[in-house]
């Protein structure tokens, strides 16, 4: 199980964490339609966990994906992949943005670096961006440029230094803007610098940033798993199914409403790692609507708004209501996601590949794409 290139839970939880956050963006279709007047609230109103789940798996998938050093020279192949993984299909989604709906140069410019709109506005969010869902790719960002220097002090001990980096800057700011330790990701601050440096204390002093340390503690958990007799994984292996089953029914309960480790995280984190588990000792199906979801997740992440604005712009639902509505919205999105992964995402990957072929001086025999997104 260590050795395989694809962790099926990983690449089909995030492939169901992109399809819960388009559910929840898309719930309103369901609302004032029916008896119960919050259908979509209350079938979708906790969709956007797909976040906090999405943040977990990122410190996971780093991880795994910097196992084995496949150059010879891995900090600038790492830099590579972690840019064409984001910025070709974050410019293209917020090029198509501009295009059909406008904007301000400041705003595009801001949210092609990327940053938050305003980090005098509560976090997490600080104002959100102008392509909405991309707020969280500033934490994205921020945790790879912090890994990034892990991986280039030690690649044994990168997972160790990089959360070491991350709690020791977390704590730090913290108790510096407000003499305590805060784990609610909405919390309010007056930072004290302008420029650049609000955004970097914004982001590295909010606990959102912690998400990845747990991805990477799991990871590391999944690694050093044994293999146990036949008798101990029989009996663990409802218990696991059980804790999955608990922590998605969480998810719905309202109890734990909002990202962050004290409500969405915490659940996230147990979702994740008792289907890691249970992987670990089972073993996956192979399905592959949800391989392929897992696939085009980031596409269907920043590209689902771009939708749902036409939508709501150009009228564009064929006189449409409620549950007909939804599935034509989520539909399209489905659509759109899958020609930009093949037109974009598909593309950056082969660019990245040809730039690495050329930093190296052995090259390797380029993988398959179906394995390319846990080494991306």
């Amino acid at each position: 199980m260590r050795n395989q290139e694809i962790i099926k839970s990983v690449q089909y939880l995030r492939g169901v964490a992109a399809l819960m956050v388009v559910c929840f963006h898309f719930r309103y279709f369901l609302n004032d339609t029916y008896a119960q007047k919050d259908l979509g609230d209350a079938l979708f109103g906790s969709g956007a966990f797909g976040v906090d789940l999405f943040f977990i798996i990122s410190g996971f998938i780093i991880c795994y994906s910097t196992r084995k050093p496949d150059s010879p020279h891995p900090v600038a192949a790492y830099a590579l992949k972690r840019f064409f993984r984001i910025y070709p299909l974050l410019l293209f989604s917020l090029l198509a943005f501009v295009l059909l709906f406008g904007a301000d140069g400041y705003s595009v410019l801001k949210s092609i670096i990327p940053l938050q709109a305003d980090y005098s506005d509560k976090g997490p969010f600080f104002g959100y961006n102008l392509l909405s869902p991309a707020w969280t790719l500033t934490y994205e960002i921020s945790f790879y440029l912090l890994f990034l220097v892990g991986l280039a002090i030690s690649q044994k001990h990168r997972r160790l230094i990089t959360a070491g980096l991350i709690v020791s800057i977390f704590l730090l700011l913290q108790w510096a803007l407000n003499h305590a330790i805060e784990l609610s990701a909405y919390t309010e601050y007056d930072y004290p610098y302008g420029g650049l440096v609000r955004p970097a204390l914004a982001i590295l002093s909010s606990p959102m940033i912690l998400e990845f340390v747990c991805g990477i503690a799991l990871y590391s958990i999944f690694m050093a798993a044994p293999d146990l007799p036949e008798k101990t994984s029989m009996f663990l292996k409802p218990l696991l199914l059980g804790t999955a089953a608990i922590s998605a029914l969480i998810y719905f309960s309202g109890d734990f409403y909002g990202h962050g480790l004290t409500r969405w995280g915490a659940p996230s984190v147990a979702l994740i790692l008792s289907l890691l588990l249970y992987e670990r000792l089972n073993g996956l199906p192979d399905v592959r609507w949800l391989f392929f979801l897992g696939n085009i997740s980031y596409a269907l992440y920043l590209t689902h708004i771009i939708v749902l604005q036409a939508i709501r712009t150009y009228g564009v639902r064929f006189g449409l209501e409620g549950a007909p509505a939804f599935a034509f919205a989520v539909s399209l999105s489905l659509v759109a996601a899958t020609l930009v992964h093949y037109l974009v995402e598909v593309r950056a990957i082969d660019a990245c590949r040809a730039l690495l072929k050329r930093l190296s001086t052995t090259p390797r025999r380029a993988p398959r794409l179906a394995l390319d997104y846990q080494k991306f």
